[in-house]
């Protein structure tokens, strides 16, 4: 996952078209409803979209929460059921979208990314938030119920979920998809610690494709969480329908915990690159010695290989051509040689702290 959108139609189709999109195993959807007022709160699992669509005109606040990749066929449905825009439609039949607000008539549209580490890789899913005056509707990529710590906190008496308006849950809602981020980047943080011990300590030919992958992820992630803090800032500007002034001063602490998570993987991403640097310095070092290595036992073998070509040459010692080859200690003479331009050497080569 490389942070960018990938979509299959070709150029030139209608806008709003729910088609190109690669086939999804399980296209079966989740529905949940909440249907709350400050006193009252009803919850049901499982439920069919007719039953949504009644709810939709009751006059309490109305939670629907879609779990799954739904198919054209059922988000086709799902959008004339709930009055939904077809362009907001195909970004979430699409999915990996940019996060973004967009404000159709009555009507305002979320997209926000809640990516997942696996395998060190990035892999995108998306979170889409429908709503207006008094009503939500959700879908995200996981048929795990993420939004769970929100109901529960809905279903307490008195909490701020059940006295405030509808966007007050939009502001829930976005937060936890924001806080979820924090958790993953501990996780970067472990990954990224265990690939600096591995680089500085035992590096092996997969560490720097490691690292490299952790790099990709990082970047992604950076150009993910960018567009998510713009999303939550365009959130809070005052022309945005439905907000409240009193639920903007949250969306400011929510915008807080979003540059937060920026700025950590801003930081975790020059560590990265600096990773990368030390395994090339490192490999670059670790080549530099066994070069240094090889010439000092070139230093050492050269002359004496020059002695040793000398005095294996079959020139006749009688006629004067090699008179050492007649001494008596000649052979001990050689070999004092050899210490001696042994010794020499590294004694020079001390001196000038080259070993």
């Amino acid at each position: 996952m490389d942070g960018f959108t990938r979509r299959h139609t070709k150029p030139g189709t209608a806008p709003g078209t729910l088609a190109g999109r690669a086939p999804v195993p399980d296209e079966a959807l989740d529905f949940t409803l909440v249907e709350y007022t400050p006193d009252e709160i009803e919850v049901l699992h499982g439920v069919e979209v007719d039953q949504c669509r009644f709810h939709l005109g009751t006059p309490g606040h109305t939670w629907i929460d879609v779990g799954g990749r739904p198919s054209s066929e059922m988000l086709r449905s799902l959008g004339m059921a709930f009055n939904l825009h077809p362009l907001a439609l195909e970004d979430v039949f699409h999915a990996n979208q940019r996060s973004k607000l967009d404000l159709y008539e009555g009507q305002g549209f979320i997209v926000l990314n809640d990516p997942a580490y696996e395998d060190c890789t990035l892999k995108g899913r998306q979170v889409s938030i429908f709503f207006g005056d008094n009503y939500v509707i959700s879908f995200h990529d996981l048929k795990a119920d993420i939004f769970k710590p929100v109901r529960d906190r809905i279903q307490t008496a008195g909490s701020r979920l059940r006295t405030f308006g509808i966007d007050y849950l939009v502001y829930a809602l976005i937060d936890l998809v924001v806080d979820r981020k924090f958790p993953l980047i501990e996780a970067l943080s472990t990954h990224l610690e265990e690939l600096e011990e591995e680089a500085l300590g035992h590096p092996t030919k997969d560490t720097l494709a490691h690292i490299h992958q952790a790099r990709r992820a990082l970047v992604a992630f950076h150009r993910i969480q960018w567009a998510e803090r713009e999303t939550v800032l365009a959130v809070m500007r005052p022309d945005v329908p439905f907000i409240m002034p009193e639920t903007r001063t949250y969306l400011r602490d929510c915008f807080d915990h979003a540059v937060a998570v920026l700025e950590l993987v801003e930081s975790y991403r020059e560590m990265a690159n600096g990773l990368m640097e030390v395994y090339l310095m490192d490999s670059s070092n670790r080549m530099s010695e066994v070069m240094k290595t090889m010439a000092i036992i070139t230093v050492f073998f050269m002359p004496l290989s020059f002695l040793a070509g000398i005095y294996g040459m079959n020139f006749d010692r009688d006629t004067g051509n090699m008179p050492e080859l007649g001494w008596k200690y000649g052979y001990t003479f050689f070999w004092v040689a050899v210490v001696v331009i042994v010794s020499s050497i590294f004694l020079w080569l001390k001196r000038k702290r080259w070993i």
